[in-house]
């Protein structure tokens, strides 16, 4: 598409910026649905929680912004909340409207980009507002509306369970400056996926890069089954470049491109996964079968670690036991092919992490004896080491950001190595989370040039 409609006008804080990012965060759920999704028990169940995870995922972009002089960092950033016109409160609750605005977030109210009465396809209409678990309907269409915020450079849809433990200045810029900023990509082979496997049965590579970037995200392939290998993008990490032409484009095409219930878009095979009919499914055909060459895939290790388990239970040292169908292949002496294994990757290059195989730092997640389930064992070797980086952020948040009558006192006994004194004994699925004070609110500049530490875990 031309780009005559991208016109950014939010300029950088920082002068010394490269550009500026919007980390755009949709909230379309109230906490009675918390819970009801492929993972569970990973969005936020009260205001409490949903405060924490706001100003958290606040404080993990702005520790991997300009603006944290220990960063390394050339970009700046805004927080922008995308916020249902429905749910802006909950049950009675805090106006999460303002609670977002003290956090530092812009907010916009918005509601559903399509209406029901305007999907064309009978399947589609009758079924979508039922396909990701029954959360949210379309309210969760939301996320669309990324594609038309024109005045960032920059755009990246994010959720609850994203976290930035590096800079992800490689990426952005390569995302603007097209085949100028291919150097990276080129030289960094192992951060990008050049293959892609259709639901037909075929993988196509990649020989050259995209000359223009709509879209950056990685796959989800934590909910693969064994002879179900369709999967989708994931929702946790999408760079875009923002476009009315796209934007208009993506909702002419949900309303008009038949839907069938065996092999959803077009009868093409993208379907029976959670949210297929929704903007997982409607992205990841969009970017496959209308704009193929508008799109680049990153390693889903490096930019949206889930720590999961990389092959079907029970089929490990099959040649067909990885979750990801393209290594269903065999090694020149007969091996199978080993599976692309997250839970092994080097810390250091780890950009995106994701909780939502690891569960929610504010459920203080812990199972005592994994040794007893060792398909677990590497996992939650990872998840702690991803929830000792949230709880030993959120202590320096504490002790740097925060008025000192609002710190909450880390006197929790449970597991102090991991979750800093955060956590105490007698959780449900661990400890008990001890919230922040509700009553936080960032200074009118957010973080401004706050310099937060760069966070050590154990084994690092």
């Amino acid at each position: 598409p031309e780009r005559e409609d991208w016109s950014p006008s939010y300029q950088p804080k920082d002068n010394s910026a490269r550009s500026i990012v919007a980390y755009v965060l949709p909230v379309f759920t109230c906490y009675k649905l918390s819970g009801v999704n492929a993972y569970g028990f990973n969005e936020p169940s009260s205001d409490r929680e949903f405060h924490d995870a706001a100003l958290m995922l606040h404080a993990s972009v702005h520790q991997n912004s300009i603006r944290n002089p220990n960063s390394n960092s050339s970009y700046d950033y805004e927080m922008v909340a995308l916020v249902h016109r429905g749910i802006q409160s909950c049950a009675g609750g805090s106006n999460r409207t303002q609670m977002l605005k003290d956090l530092g977030y812009r907010v916009e109210i918005v509601r559903e980009p399509i209406h029901k009465i305007n999907i064309e396809n009978d399947y589609l209409r009758n079924h979508a507002p039922r396909n990701n678990g029954g959360r949210a309907g379309m309210r969760e269409m939301i996320r669309l509306y990324a594609f038309k915020m024109v005045e960032y450079p920059i755009v990246v849809l994010v959720d609850t369970t994203t976290w930035l433990l590096h800079p992800p200045d490689a990426i952005f810029d390569t995302l603007l400056n097209g085949p100028h900023g291919h150097e990276w990509a080129e030289s960094h082979p192992d951060h990008i996926v050049r293959d892609t496997f259709y639901p037909n049965g075929t993988i196509a590579t990649a020989d050259t890069l995209p000359t223009e970037l709509d879209i950056m995200f990685t796959r989800d392939y934590s909910s693969m089954q064994q002879g179900d290998w369709t999967t989708g993008i994931s929702l946790a990490f999408v760079p875009i470049r923002p476009s009315l032409q796209t934007f208009r484009k993506l909702i002419t095409v949900y309303q008009k491109t038949s839907y069938g219930a065996a092999h959803g878009w077009e009868n093409k095979g993208y379907a029976k996964y959670a949210g297929s009919m929704q903007t997982k499914g409607l992205l990841t055909y969009f970017f496959s079968e209308i704009r193929p060459h508008r799109k680049l895939e990153l390693h889903r290790c490096i930019y949206n670690n889930l720590a999961d388990v990389p092959y079907i239970a029970g089929k490990r040292g099959g040649s067909d036991n990885c979750r990801d169908v393209k290594e269903h292949k065999r090694l020149p002496d007969g091996t199978p092919m080993p599976c692309t294994d997250c839970r092994i990757q080097e810390w250091g290059k780890i950009v995106v992490a994701n909780y939502a195989i690891c569960q929610s730092p504010w459920v203080c997640p812990w199972i005592e004896n994994p040794g007893n389930i060792p398909l677990l064992v590497p996992t939650l070797a990872m998840c702690r080491r991803f929830h000792e980086h949230w709880f030993a952020t959120r202590l320096a948040v504490e002790n740097i950001v925060v008025n000192e009558a609002q710190r909450t006192k880390n006197r929790g006994t449970f597991k102090q190595d991991v979750f800093k004194g955060y956590c105490m004994p007698g959780g449900e699925r661990g400890g008990a989370y001890l919230a922040m004070e509700m009553s936080t609110i960032l200074p009118p500049n957010g973080f401004g040039n706050t310099g937060l530490p760069v966070i050590r875990v154990q084994g690092q």
